[in-house]
């Protein structure tokens, strides 16, 4: 399939200005918002194998596999990044495949002052695949999660220390109140000071090419700010707060025109999904049916992709997608299902996902739900618990869910959730330019906020782009007088009405009323019915909505999903604009011009419908 160039949806295209043969659209849907970024070098987005072999003959055979059963086309983690490695990466520089290495030394790669260290002969080896124009970068995991937590953890230093730990684990180890920290924090300029010296270290010893992963922490802004070469989350394993990882990572791409990317972890409680059958003989469940169900991972995968990566990993794939590491390399139910997917991204166009709100939060905010804490230390303001309670209790989580019979505890269901107002909303932080602010419709300012000269110019160049500006009473009182004035003066202030949220008892960020005006007023398709997770992307055809019943598949670890086929989930699409043909990509079924269409999503399910507004570009590819 010849694919088009990567940036071929033109800027411009969601003001509907220039775009030939498209009907005019309400104003009210305009935002200048840059279409997904690919990785640097690549045509097509990137869907990859974890792990590959350690020698070019059976290197050859899997990737040969993959081309020939559509199952992937690019490496994460590939080689290490070691000079060992070189005869591997010249072979992937002639594939032209994106490629993550996996640092030296890798069990310490998340140590500061460690010997994850590149050498001269292992960066001579990584520039193979940088003169062939062949994206590679090195794999920094989980660093948040390690600098809060691991650091703390005797068990895990005695693992990655060995026979070093005696000699070296007073240089390492914090106690665990440090959370990380040496010294003790006591501002958040701090928490950032030593937050940043840590990511650095990193960098500068990976030679510049790190790709940040984030599971257990909410600092996506910080890696694009700090020099990440992308945006990276994990996803799946325990890990919480799926969907604002999500906004804080697009945004984060947008602010800094970087990818990102996710990788989805099989990683459930005292389980993981391999080859095999199930297996609950040891501490560690094993097999197809351990771990996460097949439905999450795709409804993961999907919407990962939908919502604008670059890159989409199934982390531990190599040992999971084949019955066996050698030939025939036949594939598992999972491989075939990853196939399949991967065929059903290369056949439709995304487009660039919609989200015409954008969320600021201050420079310093420090944004770290998992921990409950601001930078994983510190105490939550009120300011901090407003912010937790937009994201985690009203933009990306809804109170009612569709009743499973029997209501059988399901952990997994925690992992996404239906949302009230759609995926509305990207994250940024008062370091984006007012040039990238006034993208959007509306700004809403969340959280305690400094307003220091810099950002009240940037906030107005955003008004005077025609941007509205949405405050909480206590940003006024911040502001002044006179800054007020003259932010009202460069255009639209709406200052919020005090809200208490009768769900948490807590004063709120904005109401749940005027999030649902925003949304009726901002998005061109309405959603009623059953609660379901959905998000809208503007393509060359039109306009797709993706839509998700996160209910009716029940999954532990331990044991295998069950699906409950009652539990669907009928919604009504109300489309607030004129289209001329609608599909949904998945059933291919096709829907008659109208003012609205009913749609029924089968339990742990996707549906995506496309309303065509301009007919001959519906088939076209996706980058």
């Amino acid at each position: 399939m010849r694919l088009k160039p990567a940036g071929w949806i033109l800027l411009g295209w969601l003001g509907l200005v220039g775009t030939a043969g498209m009907a005019a659209e309400p104003s009210r849907f305009r935002a200048d918002l840059t279409p997904p970024r690919l990785l640097p070098g690549q045509r097509e987005f990137a869907f990859t194998l974890y792990g590959c072999p350690d020698n070019v003959a059976q290197l050859k055979e899997v990737v040969a596999v993959m081309r020939e059963r559509g199952l992937g086309n690019g490496f994460d983690p590939g080689p290490a990044a070691v000079a060992a490695s070189r005869p591997l990466l010249e072979y992937l520089a002639t594939v032209g495949w994106p490629v993550v290495c996996y640092p030296p030394d890798g069990g310490r790669m998340q140590v500061k002052g460690s010997t994850s260290v590149l050498s001269t002969a292992d960066e001579e080896a990584l520039r193979v695949m940088d003169q062939a124009g062949v994206f590679t970068a090195i794999q920094l995991g989980e660093w948040g999660y390690h600098f809060h937590r691991l650091t703390s953890d005797n068990g895990w230093w005695k693992a990655v220390l060995g026979a070093d730990y005696d000699a070296q684990i007073a240089d390492f180890y914090r106690p665990p109140e440090n959370r990380g920290y040496d010294p003790l924090p006591t501002t958040r300029r701090e928490c950032y000071d030593q937050l940043r010296e840590y990511f650095l270290w990193h960098r500068q010893t990976k030679g510049g090419r790190l790709i940040s992963v984030t599971g257990h922490s909410h600092y996506e802004a910080y890696a694009a700010e700090w020099g990440a070469s992308v945006v990276g989350l994990e996803v799946g394993e325990n890990i919480g707060f799926t969907q604002s990882k999500f906004a804080f990572a697009r945004g984060a791409a947008r602010q800094w025109n970087l990818p990102w990317s996710v990788q989805v972890s099989p990683w459930f409680g005292n389980a993981v999904t391999t080859r095999g059958p199930l297996n609950t003989n040891g501490p560690t469940a094993t097999g197809l049916d351990a771990g996460h169900s097949l439905s999450l991972y795709r409804r993961l995968w999907r919407h990962a992709w939908f919502a604008g990566t670059a890159m989409v990993t199934p982390e531990n794939s190599s040992a999971i997608f084949f019955e066996e590491s050698r030939a025939p390399w036949t594939l598992t139910s999972h491989g075939e299902a990853a196939a399949k997917v991967f065929q059903f991204m290369r056949d439709h166009d995304r487009g660039t996902p919609y989200t015409p709100l954008v969320v600021v939060l201050d420079h310093l905010a420090g944004y770290a739900a998992y921990h409950e804490r601001t930078w994983g230390v510190l105490p939550r303001t009120p300011g901090d618990q407003e912010i937790f309670d937009l994201f985690e209790r009203q933009l990306y989580f809804h109170p009612t869910r569709l009743p499973v019979p029997g209501n059988p505890r399901n952990p997994e269901a925690g992992y996404l959730h239906p949302t009230p107002q759609g995926e509305l909303c990207d994250v940024m932080l008062t370091t984006a330019p007012g040039s990238t602010l006034r993208r959007y419709p509306v700004i809403l300012l969340a959280g305690d906020i400094e307003f220091s000269k810099f950002w009240l110019h940037e906030l107005a160049t955003a008004l005077r782009g025609g941007s509205r500006l949405l405050l909480h009473p206590r940003h006024v009182e911040r502001l002044g007088s006179d800054a007020l004035a003259k932010l009202k003066a460069a255009g639209t202030v709406e200052v919020l009405e005090l809200w208490t949220n009768p769900d948490t008892k807590r004063p709120a960020a904005i109401s749940a009323e005027r999030l649902r005006k925003l949304a009726e007023e901002l998005l061109p398709v309405g959603v009623t019915g059953d609660p379901v997770q959905y998000q809208i992307n503007r393509n060359a055809a039109g306009w797709v909505i993706e839509l998700i019943n996160n209910d009716g598949v029940v999954k532990e670890g331990r044991s295998a999903a069950v699906v409950y086929p009652s539990v669907v989930a009928r919604v009504k699409l109300t489309p607030r604009f004129a289209w001329k043909q609608a599909r949904e990509w998945e059933t291919k079924q096709k829907f008659a011009s109208g003012a609205a269409l009913d749609l029924e999503i089968p339990p742990g399910e996707s549906r995506f419908v496309e309303f065509v507004v301009n007919p001959g570009t519906a088939d076209s590819p996706s980058p």
